[in-house]
């Protein structure tokens, strides 16, 4: 009588172990299951990213020609590339120049203002000026790029 109860009590220990554990296995299943899963891009397939604008720095203009040669920058100013970029003008290019209403090198006190956007021309530009450029075709990749938006000249 003694070895059945000790038989009872081991068979109940380890069913009691067994419904345990498959009851943290079952639950740390479901856990995985409402996990997304992860989908992985081949490199041939990721598509390369569309650029309509950039910064860039003017290095020369040519106005017989209707062209600025620039130069990409980041925001911060530091050189994206080496690498010029020829800029056509067309005929619906604006050209236009950001100024402030004070010498922004010595800003008055009480600095509430509104910078004016003026018409400008070619000839306005200068080697050095930063510049902002706003296309219509995507120009990632390109060394020389039309359907030009706009100019905006940089303070």
């Amino acid at each position: 009588m003694k070895s059945m109860k000790k038989n009872q009590i081991i068979l109940l220990v380890v069913i009691l172990l067994i419904l345990i554990f498959g009851g943290i296995f079952y639950w740390s299943r479901q856990e995985k299951a409402k996990l997304p899963p992860e989908i992985k891009v081949p490199e041939e397939e990721k598509v390369a990213e569309e650029i309509f604008s950039l910064s860039a720095v003017v290095l020369s203009i040519n106005p017989e020609n209707n062209f600025l040669i620039v130069n990409p920058r980041e925001k911060d100013g530091t050189v994206i590339t080496t690498q010029e970029l020829k800029v056509i003008l067309s005929e619906d290019t604006k050209l236009l120049k950001l100024e402030f209403p004070f010498d922004p090198k010595n800003p008055p006190k009480e600095a509430t203002f509104t910078p004016e956007l003026v018409e400008v021309t070619i000839e306005d530009f200068k080697k050095g000026d930063p510049v902002f450029i706003k296309t219509n075709k995507d120009i990632s990749g390109k060394t020389e790029i039309g359907d030009v938006n706009f100019i905006h000249i940089l303070p």
